[in-house]
């Protein structure tokens, strides 16, 4: 019931009077949209950080948005892989770096 009128803004009558399935599908729709916005607000946020990253260092060293982070959704496996450990992050960033003070 919380989730209906919560996140559904259902009132009570509306979700008493709907069938389990119509619920479900409801609740379906709002997390494929929740996913849907989060994705938007991540690729946003990639793209900004490498373009900001980009014009500090040369043309021929410039990061790929999939290079800084990899996400899910981005179809090369990632998502099937455990995530990284915080050394494997570390040496991600290092690497990264060093685009910076090789003559950027």
């Amino acid at each position: 019931l919380a989730m209906g009128i919560a996140c559904l803004r259902l009132s009570p009558a509306e979700f008493w009077d709907m069938l389990p399935g119509q619920y479900f599908d409801a609740l379906t729709i709002y997390y494929r949209e929740k996913r849907s916005d989060q994705r938007f607000i991540a690729e946003l946020f990639r793209m900004q950080t490498t373009d900001l990253l980009n014009i500090q260092i040369k043309k021929s060293q410039r990061l790929k948005p999939g290079e800084l982070w990899k996400f899910p959704w981005d179809g090369d496996g990632v998502a099937d892989k455990k995530p990284m450990t915080d050394e494997e992050i570390r040496k991600h960033n290092e690497e990264i770096m060093k685009r910076f003070s090789n003559g950027g």
